[in-house]
């Protein structure tokens, strides 16, 4: 999954720096059009669905993680229009952080470890006290 979302987030960055001008006018003037909210919400919205159809996330714990997803996302649009904006960090710092950040907020309810190396819990060791 690790590898998985790093990919995403480069092809994420790389539309976001292919298409700059839009980007930042989508999200800086347009934004406060009722119109223009609608779409973003909805392409998060969707953003959300694939992430957890495609990564296993999920699984996770009630509604937890399908919150932690769509801030997540928000952060993520707004780091990118904060680079784009102003280039203070490198596209790499910016992936990072993104990626950093997901894992940070799924943590605390999330088994992340097992989840990122893809493999199975151990079962439980029958000798160990309860």
């Amino acid at each position: 999954m690790h590898e998985q979302l790093r990919a995403g987030l480069d092809a994420h960055i790389d539309y976001f720096a292919a298409n700059r001008h839009t980007v930042l006018a989508a999200n800086r003037v347009l934004a406060r059009d009722p119109v223009i909210q609608t779409v973003i919400t909805d392409e998060l919205t969707e953003l959300r669905r694939r992430l957890l159809d495609s990564t296993g996330l999920g699984a996770g714990p009630g509604e937890l993680v399908p919150a932690a997803l769509m801030s997540w996302l928000v952060f993520v649009r707004a780091l990118c229009v904060e680079w784009l904006t102003h280039q203070a960090f490198s596209r790499t710092e910016l992936r990072e952080m993104c990626v950093g950040a997901l894992l940070g907020a799924l943590r605390p309810v999330m088994d992340l470890d097992r989840l990122l190396t893809g493999e199975e819990e151990l079962p439980a060791d029958p000798r160990a006290a309860p």
